[in-house]
């Protein structure tokens, strides 16, 4: 039995509909993510100007080097001073000048999750003190 023209329909609507849907829901996590990230770069930039002790305990727990993906030079813009190589490498036009917020990006936890990518940095529980050995 062949399907009627009706039943056609309905099945191209219902999956223009579920396809529809599918976007709504990507265009509304990616605008939760995007204002994740504003907030993050608010809080980094209020925390770095005016919380000073507390951004120094903060990195005293984050660990890593930075691998130089540029993943956070993208967040929310991208920065107009990062250069994309051909090979997949980024350099910063202004590394020696950067601003604070860069240089100290990530302070916690938090910041990693802005990142669009993988972030080499991580961060421990508690610093760890070591004891003198005899």
């Amino acid at each position: 039995m062949r399907p009627t023209t009706a039943s056609r329909a309905a099945r191209q609507r219902r999956s223009f509909e579920e396809r529809l849907a599918a976007k709504r829901a990507e265009a509304v996590a990616d605008a939760k993510f995007r204002a994740r990230q504003a907030h993050g770069k608010l809080r980094r930039f209020v925390r770095i100007r005016f919380k000073k002790d507390e951004v120094v305990e903060a990195l005293a727990l984050r660990r890593g080097d930075c691998n130089r993906c540029g993943a956070c030079c993208e967040i929310l813009f991208k920065c107009p001073f990062l250069k994309k190589h051909g090979d997949g490498t980024t350099t910063c036009g202004i590394y020696e000048d950067r601003p604070s917020q860069c240089r100290l990006f990530p302070i916690d936890q938090r910041d990693l999750a802005e990142v669009r990518g993988t972030c080499s940095f991580y961060f421990i529980e508690k610093p760890i003190k070591l004891e003198r050995a005899s």
